[in-house]
């Protein structure tokens, strides 16, 4: 997954939605081959040039988060890879003219808005915050390291191999996706005694 953020002057306006709707978690997927094609092309170390975005606009519910009368979007681009074939330094730029150009068609005119774009790949999330390939949920959502078995066999259920230590980060289950749970569930294994 890559992290687009956004700067922008005003509120951004999304096509066939009601403005009290666009604080909310968005999410463009169109369609189930929408959202195939999408993830195909990281299978093959390339971005998609159609992604699927996960929008939130957090200043429309907290406005100290950009200046007056500005706005901040933050946005999960699924599945990009963390080896893209031709390099993220060459494909960086390519990504981001993508991401924003899905972003345009269910607002037009945020690229007008938009007074500065950062766009975090997976290398650039691995090495700025050491996550190990730049997945959010700190591991793979794979079979041997899922539910019970999170982040890894023999460091699950949020006790660590070290007495005393506890972890209770994204790479825990839940998982990433689901914020603040991974947290509660060790504190809860803490005062059971587990």
């Amino acid at each position: 997954m890559a992290k687009l953020h956004l700067a922008l002057d005003g509120a951004p306006e999304f096509r066939g939605l009601d403005a009290t709707l666009a604080g909310e978690r968005l999410v463009i997927a169109p369609s189930l081959q929408y959202v195939d094609l999408a993830f195909n092309h990281a299978k093959y170390g390339e971005y998609s040039t159609e992604p699927v975005l996960e929008v939130s606009v957090p200043s429309l519910h907290d406005e100290s988060l950009a200046p007056d009368g500005q706005h901040v979007l933050s946005a999960n681009v699924q599945w990009a890879p963390r080896y893209l074939k031709q390099g993220w330094a060459e494909g960086k730029a390519g990504f981001l003219e993508a991401t924003l150009g899905v972003l345009e068609r269910y607002a037009p005119g945020i690229r007008q808005q938009a007074v500065h774009a950062e766009l975090l790949t997976p290398e650039d999330i691995e090495n700025e915050f050491l996550i190990t390939d730049g997945h959010w949920h700190h591991a793979e959502l794979a079979l041997d390291q899922f539910l019970m078995t999170r982040p890894v066999y023999g460091a699950a259920q949020y006790a660590a191999p070290v007495n005393g230590l506890w972890l209770c980060g994204a790479g825990s289950h839940p998982g990433g996706g689901v914020m603040g749970h991974a947290g509660r569930n060790a504190a809860r294994a803490i005062s059971n005694g587990d």
